[in-house]
């Protein structure tokens, strides 16, 4: 099976309008745990129990990368995150600031430079691939031209099932060998992506939406 007999509905799903809803209870516990957090949650939910973040919501907002990192995070994980891995990034946020403001600044980023960003990012306990790879998405971060996508593991599952031939290289991929493999994988979804006339994204949205739920006669 390959994705060409989807190309109509890879073209037309409402990747930028996906949105998800989180109540303000599930950080509170992160609140008591990180000092700034509780005035900037006063900000965001303006006296809501709830708030909703579409992907149009991140890629339009224009302030400061910590509020930035914050939204993305509860847009990811509207239910809040496993254990202390929120508690544990917040408390590393002017680690991720600082290689996020000297990496957003420069051009043409290549290997070298997300090696660069690799090492600064190790070092904070919770911050997985799934985490990594959406700050990197929705901070329109690029390396080798190609844009960085969300990865996952309702779509490492996916290749790790095989269903999709146009994914045999990235059949390789295990949670714990994601950051080797990234590079890779963002460059293997651009370049399926421009030959089906849609985004990354749009496929990479589909795959976690149908990839493992689609039964092929």
């Amino acid at each position: 099976m390959t994705l060409d007999a989807y190309q109509s509905l890879l073209q037309s799903l409402p990747v930028m309008q996906q949105s998800f809803t989180t109540k303000r209870n599930n950080w509170i516990y992160a609140e008591k745990q990180i000092d700034w957090l509780q005035e900037l949650n006063n900000q965001l939910f303006q006296k809501q129990p709830y708030l909703e973040l579409s992907r149009q919501d991140l890629f339009s907002y224009i302030g400061s990368i910590r509020e930035l990192i914050v939204k993305i995070i509860y847009w990811g994980y509207p239910n809040g995150m496993r254990g202390n891995n929120f508690v544990n990034i917040m408390k590393n946020i002017e680690v991720l600031e600082d290689a996020l403001n000297s990496i957003k600044i420069k051009t043409n980023l290549n290997q070298t430079d997300y090696k660069s960003l690799i090492k600064a990012f190790d070092g904070i306990e919770g911050l997985g691939m799934s985490t990594f790879s959406k700050i990197l998405y929705f901070m329109g971060i690029r390396f080798n031209g190609n844009p960085s996508l969300i990865l996952d593991l309702r779509l490492i599952d996916v290749f790790q099932c095989a269903k999709f031939a146009d994914f045999v290289e990235l059949e390789c991929i295990r949670y714990d060998n994601t950051r080797k493999h990234y590079l890779n994988y963002i460059r293997t979804m651009n370049e399926l992506a421009a030959r089906l006339g849609t985004s990354g994204e749009s496929i990479e949205q589909f795959l976690f939406i149908f990839g493992n739920n689609l039964k092929i006669n």
